[in-house]
């Protein structure tokens, strides 16, 4: 930790801003403080305990190149630009002032960063009087490792590592064909936002536009529309459901790591003194420069390469075991190879501060390929013991989580099962209903016709038998005239009589009417009642599932730093279930592995159709090329350390 002082001037006080990938970091040291104190604070502040793969880089105000920074020696005794508090105060949108000096590796220098400011202010600036000079400095990824996947112990370093192989795949300094950009964008999407069909669920829109997916190029070198890109990555999206953040950013990187230029620092070297006369803009990555430079040094964890005619196929490449030593004189490097019969190579750099950088990054990169060949650290296998305890805790939990997850969606789809049969079954039942309902009114109907029947009935008798009352008295006072009407009188009786049973009968025929219609009506009260219970029972298995949902929620929300739960110990049939379950989960992530496969294969058809053939650059003819003979990453960095190292040296000779 930096020694303050109260008793200092607030001019022998500086202000360092440190922009990680995805944070801003303030300190104020002192004058005096070296460069390890101040990157030691930013591991500390961080929590990153595997220092030895970054650095800090910051821009020289001298030669305007970007330039890491000397642990050993004074901050600011090095060329480092200096800035007041009011033109510091606000940091850029985006460093677009120092894009034209890209270093080589923090090729292009991070963008905003996305998360909150954390300032670190020492005892003596505790009052309200900010320190006046301002240090601007990049916590970026110095070396690689070589088996990205299994060296990488942190999340936080992994996680770092992510964010800088991202953005310079974005920034087209790591070359990334089409269709490889594309599954890598998914790998971010998943990493950045989780599950595709959950966000898809909630009432939030997903906003793509607004996301840095694929390098420009993409959208130059093939003829498909930003919309078309976004539907083949969200396909490719959700192929990777149930992967976590940690998993996903490994996922990105292990596919990440198989690009040819990846976890490369390229320089343009010459064997003549003089030969190679370039400005500073010629480390930035660009296909012409490729062209015109007499060899491209290439070095990385395993070894130097050299290039001659493109950054994909390295002509001639020495592992750091065939490496003795590296030195450096102003613009001159020399390679001393081991062996019975050492030799050596010398060749020029464009200037002293890059064969300085490149003896930096060759001795650094050769402590760790020796490290990494001896017996681990009792500090790294702490580190390993801790991190595979905080992954075996993190599987148990996301296992468990999958559980409760499977079982929730069983219970959902049970639930739904039965809601859409209790639906099915009020709709029939209504329909029975209104059927009844018709029925009774159609029967009531009837019964009032045939009251009306039997009325109009009655009174027609009724006028009959008054007439026959009058003929009877017609009759005393003619006996003549009885005869007559004794015809009609029996003629009045059958028809009388006649209308009578005709009487009776409807009366017996609206009376069962009257009977049918009262037990109608009583199906139609036993049909409402049970529609009621039906309503009932709906209503409590909402109820019911919307607490499943929230105790879902509850569970999916829980914090994996939280206390861990008692151990689960299910019944036998429980376990059974969950076997099953588990091979359900492992088939299903099987097919999407499947599927996965066949959209990239799609999407390498549909890119091959519609990439525009003028505008594909020496880059992209040289992967063809290598595409079209069955060359990738591996079998080119075999063929170029095939042979003895004399021959190898002899080869290079002849470039």
């Amino acid at each position: 930790m930096p020694v303050f002082s109260s008793s200092k001037k607030k001019s022998d006080e500086y202000c360092c801003k440190i922009y990680t990938m995805d944070a801003e970091l303030q300190f104020t040291i002192e004058a005096t403080a070296k460069g390890h104190t101040l990157f030691s604070l930013v591991c500390q502040t961080i929590g990153l305990r595997e220092h030895w793969y970054f650095g800090l880089k910051f821009l020289d105000k001298v030669t305007n190149e970007w330039t890491w920074l000397q642990m050993n020696r004074t901050i600011t005794s090095q060329p480092i630009q200096i800035q007041s508090n009011s033109i510091s105060s606000k940091r850029p949108e985006s460093p677009s002032a120092t894009d034209n000096f890209k270093p080589h590796l923090l090729r292009s220098p991070p963008t905003s960063p996305s998360t909150s400011t954390l300032s670190l202010p020492s005892s003596s600036t505790s009052g309200a009087h900010p320190c006046v000079n301002v240090l601007e400095l990049y916590f970026v990824v110095k070396f690689y490792p070589e088996e990205i996947t299994n060296e990488l112990i942190q999340d936080i370093t992994r996680h770092l590592f992510y964010l800088q192989v991202k953005q310079d795949i974005l920034n087209m300094d790591i070359y990334c064909p089409p269709d490889a950009a594309a599954h890598l964008a998914s790998l971010a999407l998943q990493a950045k936002f989780g599950d595709y069909d959950q966000l898809s669920s909630s009432s939030e829109p997903l906003n793509l536009e607004s996301e840095a997916l694929l390098p420009l190029s993409c959208f130059q070198k093939v003829e498909l529309t930003r919309a078309d890109w976004f539907s083949r990555i969200v396909a490719l999206w959700r192929t990777h459901t149930s992967l976590t953040r940690e998993d996903s950013e490994m996922a990105y990187l292990k596919h990440a790591q198989d690009l040819d230029m990846f976890g490369l620092s390229f320089f343009e070297i010459s064997k003549m003194q003089g030969a190679n006369k370039s400005n500073p803009s010629s480390q930035q990555q660009s296909d012409q420069s490729s062209i015109a430079a007499e060899l491209w040094l290439g070095i990385d964890s395993l070894g130097i390469r050299f290039y001659k005619k493109n950054k994909l196929r390295p002509e001639v490449f020495f592992s750091w075991s065939d490496i003795k030593s590296v030195a450096a004189h102003d613009k001159k490097v020399i390679l001393n190879m081991s062996g019975e019969k050492s030799a050596t190579f010398a060749f020029y750099a464009a200037k002293s501060s890059v064969s300085k950088e490149i003896l930096d990054l060759a001795t650094g990169n050769h402590e760790l390929y020796m490290k990494r060949r001896r017996e681990q650290t009792i500090e790294i296998q702490q580190m390993r013991y801790f991190e595979g305890q905080q992954q075996k805790e993190k599987h148990r939990i996301i296992t468990r989580e999958r559980q409760l997850r499977l079982q929730a969606e069983k219970e959902r789809d049970e639930i739904e099962r039965k809601f859409n049969d209790y639906q099915r079954q009020m709709k029939e039942i209504h329909d029975t209903l209104l059927k009844y309902q018709e029925a009774a009114k159609l029967l009531a109907r009837k019964a009032h016709i045939s009251s009306e029947e039997a009325r109009l009935q009655a009174e027609k008798a009724f006028e009959i038998e008054t007439q026959l009352e009058r003929c009877k008295y017609e009759i005393n006072r003619n006996e003549e005239e009885k005869r007559l009407y004794a015809r009609q009188i029996s003629e009045c009786e059958q028809i009388i009589s006649t209308l009578v049973n005709d009487s009776v009968k409807s009366r017996k025929e609206a009376e069962e009417l009257k009977i049918e219609v009262a037990k109608w009506r009583v199906a139609e009260a036993a049909a409402r009642e049970k529609l009621l219970s039906i309503t009932q029972l709906n209503q409590s298995i909402a109820v019911k599932n919307a607490a499943t949902q929230a105790q879902q929620n509850l569970v999916q929300t829980s914090s994996p730093r939280t206390l861990s739960p008692p151990p689960y110990r299910p019944p036998l049939r429980n376990q059974e279930l969950n076997q099953i379950d588990e091979r359900a989960f492992l088939i299903e992530k099987q097919s999407k592995q499947a599927q996965l496969v066949l959209q990239l294969e799609d999407l390498k058809n549909v890119i091959q159709a519609k990439k525009i053939e003028e505008r594909q650059t020496f880059l992209d003819k040289a992967y063809e090329e290598n595409l079209a003979v069955g060359d990738n990453k591996y079998s080119t960095m075999q063929k170029a350390s095939s042979g003895t190292a004399s021959k190898r040296m002899a080869m290079l000779h002849d470039l």
